[in-house]
């Protein structure tokens, strides 16, 4: 899936450029390939007000060419998946000064989606979930089996381009209720050479799959391309 990198200059730059008028939100990004309607793409969204930068799920809604009499800028609108409602209302509100994004991640979390299998560590009950925004810190499991935060499990993870899962060791750093998207943040842990070597493999396929996507990528440099 290729990423497409959209870059504001202030928070209001961002909310000049949010599209409000498609069902799930989304921003216009300005470009002349065109790119057909439909397309699945990942769209990485910073301003200044934003400490982390969010790796966005979207689908071409609309695009248009440009008019240069007119000024008229072509471009793509794109329209947020229904899964990053929460995202999106996060940056509408870090946008508007409503909350102040202030926890630095020290690794960047892809939205990237694979099945796994976990269960509590010393526990031989299996259960089978969906992981999402994985990074070399830990990953989000999707399901609604709640543990405690502190709660050791083992991910059975199977990366891009494998036939073997590989064992990640990790433990319950948060849990989610909401409706619809509940869920536990896993750190994840290395106890022992092996674990280092297992988590420094997940990593180094999601890094492969990441160089394949940006070898392909349309950067723009979101609103300040060179497209003037």
């Amino acid at each position: 899936m290729r990423i497409l990198k959209a870059r504001y200059r202030t928070s209001d730059e961002f909310l000049e450029h949010y599209l409000p008028t498609l069902p799930g939100g989304g921003v216009f990004f300005p470009t002349r390939e065109q790119i057909p309607v439909g397309t699945d793409l990942i769209v990485e969204v910073r301003y200044p007000e934003l400490v982390n930068r969010q790796m966005m799920r979207v689908f071409v809604a609309w695009r248009r060419a440009g008019r240069h009499r007119t000024g008229l800028r072509a471009g793509l609108g794109l329209e947020f998946q229904q899964a990053e409602t929460r995202r999106r209302d996060f940056l509408l509100a870090v946008a508007h000064g409503e909350v102040h994004d202030l926890t630095t991640r020290r690794h960047r979390r892809l939205p990237i989606t694979l099945i796994a299998d976990w269960r509590v560590a010393l526990d031989r009950e299996t259960h089978s979930s969906s992981v999402e925004d994985i990074g070399p810190g830990g990953a989000f499991l999707r399901t609604t089996e709640f543990l405690p935060p502190g709660t050791e499990i083992v991910l059975d993870i199977t990366p891009p381009g494998s036939l073997r899962p590989l064992e990640i060791a990790g433990k319950v750093a948060w849990t989610r209720h909401t409706v619809g998207e509940e869920g536990l943040g896993v750190e994840f842990k290395t106890r022992d050479a092996g674990g280092t070597r297992r988590l420094k493999e997940l990593v180094r396929r999601l890094e492969m799959l990441e160089a394949e996507n940006m070898h392909n990528e349309t950067d723009r440099d979101g609103v300040m391309a060179e497209l003037n």
